[in-house]
This record gives structure tokens, sequence and C-alpha cells, in this order.
């Protein structure tokens, strides 16, 4: 033991005393300023081991201001790095001394400062080894020496010391943050290869881990991200180590329970840059890991973990980042993004599969009990055990999920609900159980945010779509789900009529309108939900129209009666135009939904639409009130129709005009984009029962109308609207008189004996009236209501009614006149043919619009119709980029991105350098395609090789048929995917020859005539044939090949098939409308096919719009000569019977 001198003592006392433990708080001066390393030498000496704290210590810190302006990129390093590098590599030990350890003077300062206990040290030494791992790793030069620094640190020794650090008292926290900042430079150096080293000694590099999880930031005040605790180091470390570790390792470190709860244990306790951390942390190393099992997942992503971060909506430690930074997300907004992932992505989150409204342990496929068997008594749905089975608890498969929503709060926050209702989309089968366990959750009529959120909530979860099949995979199921859970879908338990009637009759407007509007959703979700049960399978003894039934019976017992919500209606005051509107509709769903609730209570439905009416010409109207009225009109002349005996030609309550023309009005007056879909069935209706309008012309006579009542403006347009619904009543009251008086006209008008086109007797009632008018109005009037004739029958010329009557018509008119200046007016008529409007409907059927000969490229409104109903015929233009295209792709990419089928339909085009490059090209890549290990290769090679080897027989001559090609490029798709249902057909086709007739229309008998390959995917096949059917008919040739193999017949008898799917009419039709744009085309389908013969047919039996304008526009692009002298008869003769 060495001396001590009096002189060391700060006092004389001390020197007597006995000797106590040295503390270098107390004993160690301030150090002195760091030194300047000028050389790998002085470094050495340096940092050479000494037992002297303060020079341990100095030394240490000069390293540190060395290494830190290494890291300073501002300026010249490479002098420095050149340092680092030399003395780095004079510290290796020798080759053969075992006991010698890398850097180790470093490690001998480490391992006395824990033998003696020197905090100082135990904090200085891991803090140096940090800084050097983390300096290096922007060296790219220097990596292998970091690698070695790591290896020497995961020794056994080593491991010890970094366990005392991680293991020291909570007090000390300068030496445990060390400690966690040198596991994790190890974790990360060199993109974390050493990271699985560390996870292997994990019994010393991970012990007091969790409790260093728990030691939150003790200082005042809000947590300095430059200064971070314990816990951000120790949460940092575990984030890396989930980045880097593999997915075995992975897992393991998952399963560590004690560390992954306390990841998020108190995350709402952490400061809002290490909350964004964690959450993104865990969003890429553990949600987007795909290769990571979804088991593994759950163990740091569950339910409980879920509602922790949930609490992050209710945050509200201030944020400096967020000031500084705009783009920062929030903390409440990335905790919403981390839940959504989470519960909504079923590859990448904990969501499960599931089957919708079908619960956990059910087989809707399975019948043996739904009571089949002949010696058994038939109870229909009644046998079916689980059908009545959950009223109180539905057993789900996403059942962290289950639990999850249960502990959110989604009427109280925004961004809660919008979490929900993503869960709720994305897994459907959550919503009965949700409000199943929420039905304590009173709805009684409070005008509080709470209730106001949970109708919300309410309303827009029945907002929510349908589950396609109701969660059943690829079709319906032979049994309906359970009656409880679609009815939790519709309207909730909390929803009861009591409740609900109360809503209605509540005095606040705005709980009353929340309602009205929820109960609108829920009616509109039962309708969509009934369609759905017929469109299902009737079989199983017709189990899904009693599941109907009882649907109904059930959810009738929860909505109010209809006398509650027309006394709701009654007492809604006549300005409140919102919840006129919303009312209205929910009286029009109850008669279209549920009428056997809507029809216990009688309804006046004329005086209503007298008053509202009347208010319409009000000049105090503002735009918005305006629509708002109409609206209101609209639902009222609906429920009006659903109503028995309704009076539409007879004016009540003051009107001027009838309901029904006021009806007319309405539509023609309609601002622009207004929905007009349903008011316009409801016309075409009424306008049928009472035959006011012919409806067998192509373009509409009825719409026609509507057009010219449009233009009627001038301070005389009340009497001509008067005058015109005086015609339309007296047409509705009478019609057979004005039958009677067409049929004289028609056999005065073709006394040759041809057929009669239609005419609408709502003109012969305007000509009849037309005398009794000339007496009764003023000039100016009658000048007027002239012009609207002669517009009106212009426009039925334009239409094509009977030209002859109408001609007969507008003479009568004339004859009757007195006056000159009016029979002028009415002899314009003809001229106005050529440039007046006409209607026609866009594809959703809901506006009507106008359609002018002279103003549109298309002349002909047929042509207009077949393409907004079957698309536009035009042919496919070549693409030649495709040879090229597919040279710089892999080969997965040029088969699944249709590289590989453009180059096949290239064999199809004009021009013989096109063709041969094609074939060049094919070739070139079924080598490359031979020699890859592209799963599918061996099919996709031979329909190539057949392809390349039909083509060399034509490809100098002409080109493949179009149908060929299409073919062929269609059926890439199919061979690359082993589940198509047309796979075995393809292989087998493929099988029969090197080449193919290139004549023929492959697989068309083996489709239609043929079972399917697989049940239930006959219609799949008949789909995939007429599509590429359409493709490949392009020009005469290809209609060549049609003719030959008799393939219109083909699709005429298929078109006649009553169990056909949806949609493949309508292809049938586009093959013919296409066929109709080839030279020839038309004529063949008339003089081959019978084409005329049959469309004539398929007209009367469904009186359809789309096949009278393909009716017509065959005879219009046919050769007329040739059909003349095939069937002693014009085009237009043909036409005018046809039209009849």
């Amino acid at each position: 033991m060495s001396k001590r001198f009096a002189e060391d003592s700060r006092d004389g006392d001390q020197a007597y005393l006995k000797r106590q433990k040295i503390s270098f708080a107390s004993n160690v001066q301030t150090p002195n300023p760091a030194e300047d390393i000028r050389s790998a030498r002085k470094l050495s000496q340096l940092l050479a081991f000494d037992q002297d704290v303060p020079r341990s210590r100095h030394a240490i810190q000069s390293f540190k201001v060395f290494l830190e302006s290494i890291a300073n990129v501002e300026n010249d390093t490479t002098p420095k790095v050149a340092i680092l590098k030399e003395f780095l590599e004079s510290q290796i030990p020798a080759e053969g001394d075992e006991s010698a350890v890398y850097l180790g003077d470093l490690v001998r300062t480490w391992s006395f400062a824990s033998q003696s206990n020197t905090d100082v040290l135990l904090s200085a030494v891991p803090s140096i080894f940090a800084l050097l791992l983390k300096a290096l790793s922007n060296i790219l030069d220097l990596k292998d020496y970091g690698l070695r620094i790591g290896r020497m640190l995961l020794q056994k020794p080593q491991q010890e010391l970094i366990s005392r650090g991680l293991t020291a008292s909570k007090a000390k926290e300068f030496i445990i943050s060390p400690a966690l900042r040198l596991l994790r430079e190890i974790v990360t150096f060199d993109c974390g290869s050493l990271a699985k080293h560390v996870f292997r000694t994990r019994d010393e590099t991970f012990k007091g881990l969790s409790r260093d999880l728990g030691i939150k930031n003790s200082g005042d005040g809000a947590e300095d991200r430059k200064k971070p605790s314990v816990r951000t180091n120790a949460l940092r470390l575990i984030l890396s180590l989930l980045k880097f570790l593999p997915l075995e390792s992975k897992r393991e470190l998952l399963n560590q329970r004690d560390i992954v709860n306390a990841l998020i244990r108190n995350i709402r306790e952490d400061p809002p840059f290490l909350i964004r951390e964690i959450l993104e942390g865990l969003t890429n190393s553990v949600l987007k890991d795909e290769l990571l099992p979804r088991d593994a997942k759950t163990k740091v992503v569950n339910a409980n973990s879920l509602a922790r971060i949930a609490m992050l909506y209710r945050y509200h430690q201030p944020d400096e980042e967020l000031e500084d930074n705009p783009v920062t997300k929030s903390v409440d907004e990335a905790a919403h993004n981390f839940l959504v992932l989470a519960c909504t992505s079923p590859n990448i989150g904990i969501l499960n599969r599931q089957a919708g409204y079908y619960p956990r342990g059910v087989d809707p496929d399975e019948i043996h009990n739904a009571g089949v068997e002949e010696r058994f008594i038939d109870l229909g749905i009644d046998n079916i055990e689980w059908m009545d089975k959950f009223a109180e608890t539905v057993p789900v498969r996403n059942t962290i999920l289950s639990e999850f929503v249960q502990e959110l709060r989604p009427w109280s926050n925004m961004q809660q609900s919008d979490l929900l209702l993503a869960i709720f989309k994305s897994a459907p089968e959550l919503i009965a159980g949700y409000f199943i366990g929420k039905r304590d959750f009173s709805f009684e009529p409070k005008l509080t945010a709470t209730w106001i959120g949970y109708a919300a909530l309410i309303f827009s979860t029945l907002q929510l779509p349908i589950p396609e099949y109701f969660g059943h995979p690829k079709q319906y199921a032979r049994l309906p789900p359970p009656t409880s859970i679609v009815l939790e879908n519709i309207l909730p338990q909390a929803l009861s009529q009591k409740v609900l009637t109360r809503c209605l009759s509540h005095s606040n407007n705005l709980v009353t309108f929340f309602v009205v509007r929820l109960l609108c959703v829920s009616l509109i979700k039962l309708r969509d939900t009934l369609k759905m049960y017929h469109e299902a399978d009737p079989g199983s003894r017709n189990i899904w129209a009693q599941s109907a039934d009882r649907l109904v019976s059930e959810i009738c017992q929860r909505y109010p009666s209809i006398k509650d919500v027309i006394s709701s209606f009654r007492n809604i005051s006549k300005t409140d135009l919102m919840q006129r509107e919303a009312i209205t509709k929910l009286l029009v769903l109850y008669y279209e939904v549920i009428p056997r609730v809507a029809l216990d209570a009688k309804f006046d439905v004329s005086a209503v639409l007298s008053e509202v009416l009347l208010t319409m010409d009000e000049t105090t109207n503002t735009h918005q009130d305006r629509v708002m009225r109409f609206m209101e009109l609209a639902n009222l002349f609906q429920f009006a129709h659903l109503s028995p005996g309704m009076r539409w030609f007879t004016k009540a309550g003051g009107l001027t005009i009838s309901p029904f023309m006021a009806m007319l009005k309405l539509l023609a007056g309609a601002p622009p984009g207004f929905p007009l879909l349903k008011l316009r069935s409801v016309i075409e209706s009424v306008v049928t029962e009472h035959q006011i309008f012919q409806s067998k012309t192509s373009l509409s006579a009825l719409h026609t109308f509507i057009i010219r009542l449009r233009e009627l403006r001038g301070d005389n347009a009340g009497i001509v609207w008067e005058f015109l619904d005086d015609c339309v009543s007296r047409c509705a009251a009478n019609p057979v008189k004005y039958i009677f008086a067409l049929e004289e006209l028609q056999s005065d008008a073709h006394k040759s004996g041809d057929g009669n086109l239609p005419v609408s007797l709502v003109t012969l009632a305007m000509a009849e009236q037309w005398l009794f008018l000339q007496k009764n109005v003023e000039r100016e009037v009658l000048k007027d209501v002239a012009d609207f004739l002669t517009a009106h029958l212009a426009g039925s010329l334009q239409i094509k009614e009977d030209k002859k009557v109408l001609k007969r018509a507008i003479q009568n008119l004339i004859s009757n006149t007195e006056d000159s200046s009016i029979r002028v007016i009415l002899e314009h008529t003809r001229k106005l043919v050529d440039n007046i409007s006409v209607a026609h409907l866009d594809k959703e059927g809901s506006k009507i619009l106008e359609l002018n000969e002279k103003s549109h490229t298309v002349s002909k409104p047929e042509d207009i119709i077949l393409e907004d109903l079957l698309g536009s015929p035009e042919v496919e233009k070549e693409d030649n980029n495709a040879l090229t295209r597919w040279a710089m792709k892999e080969v997965d990419e040029v088969i699944e991105a249709g590289h590989a089928s453009a180059l096949v339909k290239l064999l199809s085009s004009k021009h013989l350098s096109v063709r041969k490059e094609a074939v060049t090209n094919i070739s070139k890549f079924s080598a490359k395609l031979k020699e890859s290990s592209y799963e599918e290769k061996e099919q996709i090679w031979l329909l190539l090789a057949e392809v390349v080897e039909t083509a060399k027989k034509l490809v100098d001559q002409e080109p493949i048929p179009n149908i060929i090609s299409s073919f062929a490029s269609s059926a890439i798709a199919v061979v690359n995917d082993p589940l198509h249902c047309l796979y075995p057909k393809i292989n087998k086709f493929l099988s029969q020859g090197p080449a193919w007739d290139v004549d023929k229309v492959p697989l068309m008998y083996k489709i239609l005539d043929e079972a399917p390959s697989l049940d239930d995917a006959h219609y799949l096949e008949i789909a995939w044939l007429l599509n590429y059917m359409t493709d490949g008919l392009q020009t005469p040739a290809d209609m060549s090949i049609f003719r030959k193999r008799r393939v219109f017949e083909k699709l005429f008898s298929l078109y006649n098939n009553p169990y056909l799917a949806p949609g493949l009419r309508d292809k049938i039709l586009r093959i013919l409308y296409k066929a109709t744009t080839i030279e020839g085309g038309s004529t063949t389908l008339i003089t081959r096919f019978s084409s005329v013969t049959w469309l004539q047919a398929q007209a009367a039996l469904i009186d359809g719009t789309t096949l009278k304008a393909l009716l017509q526009k065959i005879l219009e692009s046919s050769d007329q000569k040739r059909i003349q002298g095939w069937s002693k008869q014009s085009a237009t003769e043909l036409e005018t019977l046809v039209t009849i």
C-alpha cells in the first residue's frame, strides 16, 4: 500500500482518520482539455491501460472528441480516418497469442472499472465502444475492423461486462444506457451482420432488459431526444433486433413474453418521437414481414396491445416536432394508421379468413340435417339446428379483433369510428357480435354527443356493403345464414320498435332526422338482402325463401309502424325541406320493401302533392330549396304510384294541371344532374297502363315529348300546359276512342295495304282538341300551342312514327286552322324534322339526353343506343411495339403482363414484315422460356410452339385469322393458371397435334355442347369463349369462318337458354353488333342466318330497346340490292314489317 501524504488532505484532521473509500466525485479534479491526436502511436499511448482513473477518463474523453470529429462531415476527415485505421490495425493481436484481446487496453480498463466499481469508467468505456462502432459504420473501408470489434465484444468476458452494465441499479441510468447503446450499435453494424450473434448470447445481453424497458425519464419535464432515457435506448435495441434478425430468431424474440409485453405496456406515457419510432418499427419489421407467420405477429399485436395503442387516440403530451415539421404525423394519426393496417390487412396483419354472415363452426353446405329425407317430416328451416342459435353470442374466427372492438369508443372519437368501420368492412362477421355485446347500450333519444356519435356509427355500419354470397366462397351456400346475424346487420338490437317510435315523436328535429335517415339505410339494406336471398339457389326445399320470410317477419317487429311514420311526417314544418325529403323517402321504402307494414294505414297523398306543387312556383324559393322540393316531389310521386287508388288525371287542391302532368313538368324542369331513374319509371308505368304514348320505336316517344316540354317558355306557357293536360287526360280516360280514330287514319293512309307504323294516341287527342282551342283562346296563345304541336309532330317523325298517318294529321290541323299565320307555322313541320332534337337515355337510364342529327358525329340514334349498351365495335389497333418490348423483360413479366399475348396477336397483322417478325420473336421467347425456371413453362412453351407451327404455313401468304390469334392469346392466361376452369380442355386441345385448323373456331363445340371441366363452371367457360370470339371477329375473312362453322346458329340457340347467366346475352348481342360493322356482315346475317326473323321474335317476347336498335342497324347496314333480290322486298319494307 502506498504512503499517503498530508498535503493531499483537505484539512489536518483527515490525515489521522482511517483511510476511506475513494469517491471520484470528491477527489477527481475537472479533466484537462482533450489532447490533439495526430498519429496512431499517440492514440495507442493515450489509450494504454492505466489504473489512474482521471488519466483513463481523460484518455477516453480525448478519443471521444477524435471520433466525433471523424463523424463531422463538414471537415476533411481523411487524415484522421487514416490515423484510426492505422491504430485499429496495430491493435490486432499477434498470431498464436490466444490470450490477447483486440483493443486490449480499452477492455482491460473496462474490466478494471468493473472490479473496482468505478462507475465513471463503467459508463465511459461502453460509450466509447458504441461511438467507435458508429464511426466505423460510416466508413466502408473500415468495416472489417468494426466486425472484429463486434465479435470481440460478444466474447464471454465482454458479455459479462455488458451484463454488468445492463443490471446496474435503476438509479445508475448513466451506466445502463451506454450498455444498451453499445448493443444496438453491434446489432445494426453492417446491416445486422452481428444481430444473430447478439441474440444467441441473450442470456447475458438480454439480462435485465425487461426491467430496463420500464425505466423512464427521471428528469423534470419532457424527455430530450438528444438525451434518451433507459427505456428509449432499450426500445431502440429491441426494434433494431426485430429489423435485422433472421426469421427464426425473430420468432424466438417475439416469444420473449416479458420483453414483448414491456414494449407497449406504458406506450401512452412515452414521448411523441418514441411512439412514432415504436409504431414505425412494428409496422416495418413485424406487420409487413410477409414471411413472419400470423401466430408470431399475434405475440406483439394482440387484443391487449391493440387496446393500449388505441389509448393513443387521447394522447395529449406536447409535440414540438409536429410544430417544427408539418410533414410529421401526429401521434393519434400514426396510431390510427398502424391500427388500420394491423386490423384490416389479411396478408400482413392479424385479420383472419372469415365467412361473412356465417359464424365459426357452421357448414352451410351440409344439408343432411335440414329434413330432406322422405321418411322424416320436412320442417324446413326449423329443422336446421343452428339457425336460431346465435341470438346471444356469435362465434367468430377473428377472436382478437372481436375482443379489441369492444374496447373502442367510436361515439367519442372520429378516428376510432373510422377504425371500427374499416374493421367491419374487412371482417363483416364481427358486426353482429359487436352489437349483441352492446345491447345494453341505451339508444333512448337524448340529444347528447354520445347519442349522436352512436347513431352516426350505426348509420355508417348499415351503409357497409353486404358480403358477396353472404361471405360464402365462390357462390351461394345451400343454406342461408342465421337469421339473427342477418338481423343484427340490418337493424341492431339497440334499435327496438319502442325506442325508434320515441325518436320519431321526439321534440327535437335533429333526433327525428337521424332516425329517419337510419331507417332509410336499414330498409335499403333489407331490400338488397332480400334480393340476394331470391338470387340464391332455390333448392334445399325452398329454405332460402322460408328464411327470407322469417327475416321480414322478425325485422318488421323492430321497425316503427307506418302510422307513427305518417304522424311524424305530418308534424314536420313545411319549411323543413331536408326533413321532409328524408321522411318521404322513408314512406316510399316502407311500401317497396315491407308492404305488409305499409298497408296497415291509409294515407291520402293527393292533398300533400297539391300543397307541395303549389309551393314549387313560389318566387321566394332559392335554388337549394327548389332542389330539395324536387326530391320531395319525386318521393311523393313514387309513393303515390305505390298507393292503391291514386287518381293521376284528376285535378285537386286548386291545381291547374293533373298530378300526372305535374310529374311530367317536374321531370322536364329538373336541375342538371338530378337523378331521374325512379321518377321516370313511375311515369313510364302510368303511360303504359293508359296507352298515352307508343313504345314500339327504338327511341322513346315519351322522352321526346319531355324534350318538347323543356322548350315551353313565355307568358303563355301555363295555358299550353293546361291544354296538354286536357289532351292527356282525355286520352287516358277514353283510349278506345282514339284507337278507333287511329285505325281509321291508318286505313285511309295505307290504302295500298302496306304495314302500319306506331303513332302515339296523345297526338290524335291534340289534333282533336285543336279545333275547340281556337274558339276559346287568344291569337298569341294559339301561336304558342301551334309552335309546340309543330315541334311535337316533327319529333314524332324523327323517331320514325308512322309518316303517312302523321302527314294526314298535319293536313287535318292545317285545314282546320283559320288564321293564315298559324297555318304557316303548322306547314313548317316537315322542315323541322332534320333539325329537331329527340330523346336518348344515358347508359344508366337516369338522364334524358337530347340528340340532334346535325350536331353529332354519329347520325343514327340506333348506333348511339348500341354503343351505350354493348360498347363500341371498333377494331383493335395493332401494337407493333410488342415486337421489342418483351426483350428487356423477365419471363414471368412477359407472360403475366400480356406481352406474349400481344406478340401472338401480331400474327394477324396485314403487314407481311410484321407477321414475320412476330413469328421470329415468338420463337426466341419460346427458347428463353424453355431455359427458364418458370413454373408453368412447359404448357406455355407447347402452346407457343403450336402457334408458330400453325403460322409458318400461312404467314407468307396471308394473315392468320383473327379468331385463331385471339384464341391463342387468350389461352396463354389459361395455361398459366392451373386452377382456371378451362385448363383441362385447353391442354387436351394442345395434345391433339402440332398445328391447328385455321378455318375452325377452337373449342366452340367442346364448350357449348360438352359438360364443364369443373362443376358450376359452364357459364364461366361460355363467357371466356364469347370474349375471345368478340375479339376475333374483325375482318371479312373472320366473318367467313363464322358463316362456314355456323357460329351464329349456335349463338342464337344459346341466347334462348332460359337459365343463361346474367351478362352473357349482352355478349352475344355484342358479337352480332360487331358483325354489322364488317363489310357484308349484315347481309350474311340476314340471308344465311335469318337474323331478322330471330330478332323480331326476341323483341316481341321482351320488348327490348337493344334488340330493336340492333335489328334496325342490321337492316340499314345490309346490301340493299342483295336483300331485295333475296326477299323480293327492300330493307325499308322489311323494317316496316318488323316494326309492326
